[in-house]
């Protein structure tokens, strides 16, 4: 992620759980550990959309698809925050009869027109 001209770089490898709904409905569900604290993390995937819900102190919902803009909110322990998500680029790769892919999203966080900041998200997994 980049915010205000700073370069950061996070690297989890996590075990987690592949799950598709009767619906059809593919999700990625694991618990993102980052020093004393637990985050559970969950993809909804799809080739052209995909969905991030992060739980925890705090939360967040976003949607990413090639070139589109979505409202969402991040709750914090002060309140919510109304946010636009700015997918740039959305590329998966997905292989779900073996359980395995790639997906790498780039997208922009904004609140009320000012850039909060660019971020990356590359996720591979497999069983």
């Amino acid at each position: 992620m980049t915010q205000d001209g700073k370069s950061d770089h996070y690297h989890f490898e996590e075990d987690g759980q592949f799950v598709t709904l009767e619906n059809g409905q593919h999700y990625l569900r694991y618990v993102e550990h980052q020093g004393s604290q637990a985050t559970p993390v969950q993809f909804r995937l799809a080739p052209d959309e995909i969905h991030l819900v992060r739980s925890g102190a705090q939360k967040t919902h976003f949607r990413f698809a090639n070139g589109s803009e979505h409202l969402t909110h991040y709750q914090t322990e002060y309140g919510r925050i109304a946010l636009r998500v700015v997918t740039n680029r959305l590329d998966a790769d997905l292989n779900l009869a073996t359980i395995a892919g790639h997906v790498e999203i780039r997208y922009q966080l904004l609140m009320q027109d000012q850039l909060i900041g660019n971020y990356q998200i590359q996720l591979q997994f497999g069983a």
